[in-house]
């Protein structure tokens, strides 16, 4: 495809603390990978020119993890660059505000690529799409932009940019995050329990179109300031997209796609034969059981469990270290996730001996001494100390904490 593909990777993922605390939020492990290899073997398979990523926040625990598992290969089809703030002339970091602003400070590089298409993909949403079918409407269209949106629920709306498509699919309204139910009810446009279409932050540009809305118009951000000014001229596309796709941007949304993809009920297939989920290889050992009940569940390469261990409905991430006669139940245990380095460590995150766990996010580099109990026993809403912090009623566990033999919660 005759196309630039750009994934913006520089949130700071406020909502999804404190699992972004150390990493940035595209570099949040999910299962054996992180959350942004989705994005990338979406922008891979569509074989483009050029990949940018864009950075900002934590940018060197995306960098790292970039380079290490996408080496550079003079024979690929594309090259993948990695663009984060640079310094003004007088040494200051020139920092993106926003979605728009980040494309603008690296235009330079758009316009060297010289491609007929530009696409903007986020690198912390989990989906399964041809993005193909993506460019077939732009051209059936003869638009300058294809805005890819997905139907949602009443409940997710106001967090979302909602917009109407028409029988000719173009888009005839949109609204960022609308919270005033006088805007939100006329915006729903679908049968069921997902009546409205909410923007995927995912475009297709010509790029020609693109450089021009950047050198001409003000805004930072394409959702709040230049989506809405383009939409009364009639003619922006938008493409249906009604299959999976999470937005990953909360403890509870994480925690219940890792379950989700733990208990085979995600929408999101890695071994989906026209859609696969293209992640890099991992070199370490195979997972090792020992007369475990294991059930429901997902375990990742080069973890060990000990006897009489029993898992259900749970997903644990690669090289965790879980010792004898443990219960983990509907849990998610990030496993290895170095914030720094590309080097391996054996086992940065261990669960000992009798540890009890339900509901529970274990994050990365965590160890929990025998006999620790996660069970929030006293069913509280709100708690946190230097172990544990209960978010959105997940227990999840302080990455770096060293949680004390028979601790009880």
């Amino acid at each position: 495809m005759d196309l630039t593909l750009i994934i913006l990777a520089g949130g700071k993922g406020e909502r999804l603390k404190p699992l972004t605390q150390y990493v940035a939020k595209p570099a949040v492990s999910f299962a054996d990978m992180r959350i942004i290899d989705i994005s990338l073997s979406h922008a891979i398979k569509s074989h483009p020119k050029e990949i940018f990523v864009i950075t900002q926040y934590l940018a060197d625990t995306i960098e790292n993890y970039i380079y290490a598992h996408y080496p550079i290969d003079p024979n690929a089809h594309y090259k993948l660059s990695i663009l984060s703030p640079q310094e003004d002339p007088n040494g200051n970091l020139l920092f993106f505000k926003g979605t728009a602003d980040a494309i603008r400070k690296n235009l330079d590089h758009l316009i060297r690529a010289k491609t007929k298409y530009t696409m903007i993909l986020s690198g912390d949403q989990l989906f399964n799409m041809d993005l193909f079918k993506v460019k077939d409407l732009i051209e059936k269209l003869s638009t300058d932009l294809c805005i890819c949106c997905h139907p949602v629920t009443r409940e997710d709306a106001p967090r979302l940019g909602i917009l109407k498509v028409n029988s000719s699919h173009f888009i005839t309204e949109f609204h960022e995050k609308p919270q005033d139910t006088k805007v939100l009810d006329p915006l729903a446009s679908l049968e069921g329990d997902r009546p409205f279409l909410a923007s995927m932050g995912l475009y297709l540009f010509k790029t020609d179109a693109l450089i021009h809305l950047l050198t001409t118009q003000k805004g930072d951000d394409f959702g709040k300031d230049l989506i809405p000014n383009l939409i009364p001229k009639g003619n922006v596309g938008g493409y249906i997209y009604e299959h999976y796709w999470e937005d990953i941007g909360t403890v509870k949304s994480y925690f219940d796609a890792c379950l989700l993809l733990a208990t085979g009920k995600s929408g999101l297939k890695f071994d989906d034969p026209h859609h696969p989920i293209l992640v890099p290889p991992h070199f370490t050992a195979p997972a090792q059981f020992h007369s475990n009940k294991i059930d429901a569940s997902m375990v990742c390469q080069g973890t060990k469990i000990g006897m009489g261990t029993t898992i259900l409905s749970s997903l644990i991430g690669p090289k965790s270290w879980i010792g004898k006669n443990c219960h983990i139940e509907h849990s998610v245990v990030v496993g290895h996730q170095p914030c720094n380095t590309t080097k391996y460590e054996t086992f940065s995150t261990k669960i000992h001996d009798g540890c009890q766990l339900k509901n529970v996010l274990v994050d990365a580099e965590t160890i929990l001494d025998e006999g620790v109990v996660l069970l929030n026993e006293k069913h509280l809403q709100t708690f946190e100390d230097p172990y544990i912090v209960l978010v959105d009623g997940i227990i999840v566990t302080k990455r770096f904490a060293h949680i004390p033999k028979n601790y009880r919660f």
